[in-house]
């Protein structure tokens, strides 16, 4: 397995909530941050500009622009894109409290526009509040079941055509579909007066047709990356999957500090390419790895929690970066 060294890209400061950052999102002007609370089931995402750096790393959130999702539930997904000259993203939604009360994880894919609010007053509250992809565990060219849906995400390319929805079933299996986004844009945008959705059943002309076959599973996801722990995903424009990995000590059950690191798929590889980062100040930290973005660089999110032995709260949020694998 290969290793590399992770650089400091930013420290993120005065955030809104005292949660981990389940992603960031690096743009051309502005950073933004995706954190969960409320367990779990409410987000929140704020937007500083990127000049704002001060010390050369920190970014303060103190005032930053805030936007609440509540009943959204758990992902690690941010992915920002344009159509029809609007700018949307891509968040999970419809959180799955029955089979897994504690995590809650989101179950369908939300396009929203960024626009700030208060938490209380925030409209957008649950998945009939946004427009949506739904039907996730039937994203197959012939729209077929193919099982019990635990948690999903969503990636773009970095060019923004090629959209990637990674879903986990409860057998722990992993599911890979390609979408061409402007297609899916399109038939959203056919539903958005009234937040309607679009049936990935009925979907099979909306695959890209970038590849053979935009479709393929892999059994037992975990057991290839370099730790049992799924976090964040990305794709690069060769269509390659990326995952993050590395928990945190939490628990008897799992009482030590995973090394960060990185797997990446090629389209349709049932083994991926790994890579471990290593820096300095990771070192006797009980810090855990979040979400991924695939750009010019890599980042990555790093949460650094207490350890009293396991981790009960979260001190700190950084990114990281890499050159690419």
């Amino acid at each position: 397995m290969a290793e590399t060294n992770a650089y400091l890209k930013y420290r993120l400061k005065n955030l809104p909530k005292p949660t981990v950052v389940q992603k960031v999102y690096v743009g051309t002007k502005y950073v933004y941050a995706l954190q969960l609370y409320h367990q779990n089931r409410d987000a929140v995402i704020s937007r500083v500009r990127k000049n704002r750096v001060k010390n050369g790393y920190d970014l303060n959130f103190r005032h930053a622009k805030k936007m609440y999702l509540k009943n959204f539930g758990h992902g690690q997904t941010l992915e920002y894109f344009k159509h029809n000259g609007i700018d949307y993203w891509w968040v999970v939604t419809k959180p799955n409290v029955v089979d897994y009360p504690d995590i809650k994880w989101g179950t369908q894919l939300a396009r929203i526009r960024f626009k700030p609010n208060r938490e209380r007053r925030t409209r957008y509250r649950g998945n009939v509040a946004v427009t949506r992809l739904v039907m996730l565990n039937h994203a197959t060219p012939t729209g077929e079941l193919y099982g019990q849906l635990k948690r999903v995400e969503v990636a773009l390319s970095p060019d923004k055509q090629t959209l990637l929805i990674a879903a986990i079933d409860v057998e722990n299996k992993a599911h890979f579909s390609l979408y061409d986004n402007r297609k899916l844009n399109d038939a959203l945008d056919g539903v958005d007066d009234h937040n309607g959705y679009v049936d990935l059943s009925q979907a099979g002309d909306l695959f890209s047709t970038q590849v053979a076959n935009p479709y393929f599973e892999i059994p037992k996801f975990a057991n290839q990356l370099t730790s049992p722990s799924i976090q964040g995903f990305d794709l690069d424009n060769r269509f390659a999957i990326y995952v993050s990995s590395g928990q945190a000590a939490v628990s008897e059950n799992h009482p030590s500090v995973d090394t960060p690191g990185i797997s990446r798929f090629q389209w349709r590889s049932q083994t991926a390419q790994q890579v471990l980062l290593h820096h300095s100040n990771w070192i006797g930290r009980n810090i855990e790895t979040e979400g991924i973005q695939v750009a010019s660089r890599v980042y990555v999110g790093i949460a650094y929690h207490d350890a009293e032995p396991y981790a009960t709260k979260t001190l700190e949020n950084r990114v990281y970066w890499f050159s690419n694998i």
